[in-house]
């Protein structure tokens, strides 16, 4: 058995393609499909080293039952994001949106006009850890479609109005050099200087953040910065994070002391 994906270069996309969904991917064709026989959209957007990808894979799109509900009442597009960073740009501040965080693997359900309705990350195949189970989900999205059709449609516009609205604000709102030097002062101030980095467990590498206090401290001429960078690596690379045969640290820390990697199948 085979999808539509099977002609995909994308390795993810291509760890998909004997899923019982019948995934297509992000094209004319699978828009076309949804507006001709006006069904909703299920976005699904991930990667290959993506842990929580092939755990949704395995429990919910492998499985028959829950992919011949999704077959009947969706048109399914599967999109890999290291492919179309574009693509999860946009999907991803409408998921944030909606949530209040983000992640992969990304579900998105859209009306057939790209507008999303619902939006979430990894869904179980129960209910588990206060998360509905993805075949509730799917059930329930499914019926509103079908009954409450209407309240479904105004949920896409507001979101999509938000979003462009986040976006011409985004074009006006340049931020000056002052700005710059209070954003640098309040990531210093929230700095872990007994662990290194900054928040709790699950604990991240912050490469996006480093690199801004860099490219700072360089253009302001200020080694203030340069003696966290260095600490924040230290305590890293002095932890289980570190691959001390092959370099590199792993995704993220399980505990706050940089101990424990989380290791990706």
């Amino acid at each position: 058995m085979t999808n539509y994906l099977i002609n995909e270069i994308s390795p993810y996309l291509l760890q998909h393609a004997h899923n019982p969904v019948n995934w297509f991917p992000w094209g004319e064709e699978a828009l076309a499909k949804a507006k001709a026989e006006d069904k909703p959209i299920f976005l699904s957007i991930g990667y290959a080293a993506c842990h929580w990808c092939h755990v949704m894979a395995h429990e919910s799109f492998e499985d028959e039952e829950t992919a011949k509900f999704m077959n009947d009442h969706f048109v399914n597009i599967k999109v890999d994001r290291e492919e179309r960073p574009d693509i999860d740009g946009i999907y991803m501040q409408a998921v944030i949106a909606m949530t209040g965080s983000g992640g992969w693997p990304m579900s998105v359900f859209l009306t057939p006009k790209l507008k999303p309705f619902y939006a979430g990350t990894y869904f179980p195949p129960v209910r588990r850890f206060n998360m509905p189970a993805f075949k509730d989900i799917l059930n329930g999205l499914a019926n509103a479609w079908k009954n409450d059709r209407s309240e479904v449609e105004k949920t896409g516009i507001q979101v999509g109005d938000h979003l462009q609205t986040q976006v011409k604000n985004q074009s006006k709102d340049f931020l000056a050099p002052e700005h710059l030097d209070a954003i640098a002062k309040a990531m210093q101030e929230s700095y872990d200087w007994n662990y290194g980095g900054w928040g709790d467990a699950p604990k991240f590498p912050q490469a996006m953040a480093l690199e801004f206090l860099l490219h700072h401290s360089i253009a302001g001429k200020n080694d203030e910065y340069l003696k966290l960078i260095d600490h924040c690596l230290q305590t890293m690379s002095r932890g289980g994070m570190y691959d001390v045969v092959g370099g590199g640290f792993a995704r993220y820390s399980t505990d706050h002391l940089w101990r424990v990697p989380h290791y990706e199948n």
